[in-house]
C-alpha cells in the first residue's frame, strides 16, 4: 500500500512539475521530424498495449500476457527519442530500465492462470481495444499533453 501511494505521488509530481523541471534540464539532443513520426506510432502501441490489459478477451491480452508492461516499455523508449534533455533522459530512462527488469521477473514468474485451449479471443473485444486505442491516441496527440502537463506536442516550443 505504501508503495502504491508513493508511485501515485511521484506520478502526480512528475506530470504537474515536468515542464518547470525542464527549464532545469541540460539538451544534449533534438530530435529530427523522422523521429518525431516515428514517436507518435510507437506510442500509439504504447496505448493500444495498455488499453488491451483492461478489456477481456481481446487478442492481445491472450497472446502477449504481459501488455502493460510492454505498452510502458514502448512509451518510455518513444520518449526517450524524443526528449533529449537529462530530466527527460532520467525520468524516461527509470522507467524503461523498470519495465525491462518487470517484465523479465513477470515472464520467470509462474501463472496461476494459464491459458487453455476454452479460453479464446473475442473480435469484438479486439475491435474495442484498437477503437480505444486509437481514440485514447489522437486525444493525446491533439490535447492530451498540453491540458494535463503544460506541453504541446504539435506545437513548435
Amino acid at each position: 500500500m505504501i508503495v502504491s501511494l508513493l508511485a501515485i505521488l511521484g506520478f502526480v509530481l512528475m506530470v504537474t512539475h515536468y515542464q518547470e523541471a525542464k527549464s532545469f534540464s541540460i539538451a544534449l539532443w533534438s530530435p529530427t521530424i523522422p523521429i518525431l513520426y516515428v514517436s507518435y506510432i510507437l506510442n500509439f502501441f504504447a496505448i493500444w498495449l495498455l488499453v488491451s490489459t483492461y478489456i477481456p478477451r481481446n487478442i492481445i491480452k491472450l497472446k502477449l500476457k504481459h501488455p502493460m508492461i510492454l505498452g510502458v516499455k514502448t512509451w518510455a523508449f518513444a520518449h526517450l527519442l524524443v526528449n533529449g534533455d537529462t530530466l527527460s533522459i532520467f525520468v524516461f530512462g527509470v522507467t524503461l530500465v523498470w519495465a525491462v527488469f518487470s517484465f523479465r521477473t513477470a515472464r520467470k514468474m509462474v501463472s496461476t492462470v494459464t491459458t487453455s485451449p476454452e479460453k479464446k479471443y473475442s473480435i469484438q473485444s479486439s475491435a474495442a481495444t484498437f477503437f480505444i486505442g486509437i481514440m485514447i491516441w489522437l486525444y493525446i496527440i491533439r490535447a492530451g499533453h498540453e491540458y494535463i502537463a503544460g506541453i504541446g506536442l504539435l506545437n513548435a516550443t
